[in-house]
């Protein structure tokens, strides 16, 4: 991987822990439609760093999620279970930033952080694993 990309990796794995950070303290805030939409940014910014890393670039939400599935989760360099969250995570934010009742209570937004947090541990040490990333 060339200096270039090694960057863009670092970069989007920065703002993936921001992310988790942020959704974090709006968990404990009980800002729940916050955290949701947080704990998903977490995840797509993963899953962009990810597919960086391998040459892939897409512009859409829908992109990343189908690139990320189609070339991390479904292939098995990921366990699966981390397609479907990442695809259950971007519903539930856009029903939390998007519908005048958000889904948003405690219970979900505990969901989501933690599916988030499950998410960029198992991206991460993928990328440390195969020497994608030193971040």
């Amino acid at each position: 991987m060339d200096e270039e990309t090694q960057e863009r990796v670092r970069n989007w794995l920065k703002r993936t822990k921001e992310n988790l950070r942020a959704a974090e303290l709006e968990f404990n805030g009980e800002f729940y439609a916050r955290s949701i939409s947080t704990s998903y940014y977490a995840m797509f910014y993963a899953a962009t760093g990810a597919l960086a890393s391998i040459g892939i670039d897409r512009a859409k939400h829908s992109g990343i999620v189908s690139a990320f599935g189609e070339h991390f989760a479904r292939s098995g360099k990921v366990s699966r279970e981390l397609g479907q969250s990442l695809n259950q995570s971007r519903k539930d934010r856009e029903e939390s930033d998007y519908d005048a009742v958000p889904i948003a209570d405690h219970d979900l937004a505990q969901k989501r952080l933690d599916d988030a947090n499950r998410f960029v541990s198992e991206v991460e040490a993928y990328l440390k694993e195969h020497g994608l990333t030193d971040a």
